[in-house]
C-alpha cells in the first residue's frame, strides 16, 4: 500500500504528484528492481551475488534536490549484508544532478516551490494507491 500527494504553488504554475510505498505489483524486488537504472542494477547484482544477504527493503521515497528544490519519487533500495553491512542507492536530481534527499509527506507539504520559491505549496489532495 502507498501513500501520495499531489501539490501546487499558489503562486505559480508549478504542480506536481508524488508517491511513496509499494504497490501490490511491485512488493517483488525483481519488478521493483525494474525501475533502476543499468547501473543501479549492476551494483545490486555484485552485492547479491558475492554477500550473504540479511535483508533486502524497497520503496518509493519521497526526494527533494539540496541545489535546485526540485521535489521528485525515487525508487529506495536498501540492502542489509555480512550482519552488519549496509548499501543504500545515492539520488541524485534529474533536473541539476545535485544530491537528493529523502523527505517525509509533511516536508513534500512544508516546501517552497521549485520554480519560484514561493513559501506555501498547497496539497491539492491525499492519495491511497495499491
Amino acid at each position: 500500500m502507498g501513500n501520495g500527494v499531489s501539490i501546487q504553488c499558489k503562486k505559480c504554475d508549478y504542480s506536481t504528484t508524488l508517491f511513496e510505498g509499494l504497490g501490490s505489483r511491485t512488493q517483488d524486488f525483481e519488478v521493483f528492481r525494474r525501475e533502476l537504472t543499468k547501473k543501479e542494477n549492476e551494483i545490486i547484482d555484485f552485492i547479491i551475488n558475492n554477500n550473504n544477504i540479511n535483508k533486502i527493503f524497497h520503496y518509493n521515497v519521497y526526494t527533494k534536490c539540496e541545489k535546485c528544490g526540485d521535489l521528485s519519487t525515487v525508487p529506495y533500495v536498501e540492502i542489509n549484508y555480512d550482519n552488519n553491512k549496509v548499501f543504500k542507492l545515492d539520488y541524485e536530481c534529474k533536473l541539476c544532478k545535485g544530491k537528493c534527499n529523502l523527505i517525509s509527506e509533511e516536508e513534500v507539504i512544508n516546501s517552497k516551490c521549485p520554480i519560484c520559491n514561493y513559501e506555501h505549496l498547497q496539497s491539492v489532495r491525499n492519495i491511497f494507491w495499491d
